[in-house]
């Protein structure tokens, strides 16, 4: 699992919207759009080598319940939940 695009964030209020940059970025069209725990997890997920999913579920849950002192139990339905969004907006594969 990867990302296919790099994003630049800005925070508005309580969102951060990620537009597309780089070489395939007018290959997708819209924005993303992500709370705070969303934006970590994608900032996270650019970071990781390419892994099969169930390692990047494991090791962005890991990193969330470090960062924000969350169950894990929790950690992982945001991930899991980010993750999906993601699928959704065909930016990951």
């Amino acid at each position: 699992m990867r990302l296919l695009y790099t994003f630049r964030f800005q925070q508005m209020g309580a969102t951060w919207l990620g537009a597309a940059i780089g070489q395939n970025a007018h290959l997708f069209n819209g924005v993303l759009q992500l709370n705070e725990v969303g934006h970590f997890i994608v900032s996270e997920l650019a970071k990781l080598p390419e892994w099969p999913e169930q390692e990047i579920v494991s090791c962005l849950t890991d990193r969330l319940t470090k960062e924000y002192a969350v169950d894990e139990a929790t950690a992982q339905s945001a991930v899991t939940s980010v993750l999906d969004y993601l699928k959704a907006e065909q930016v990951i594969e």
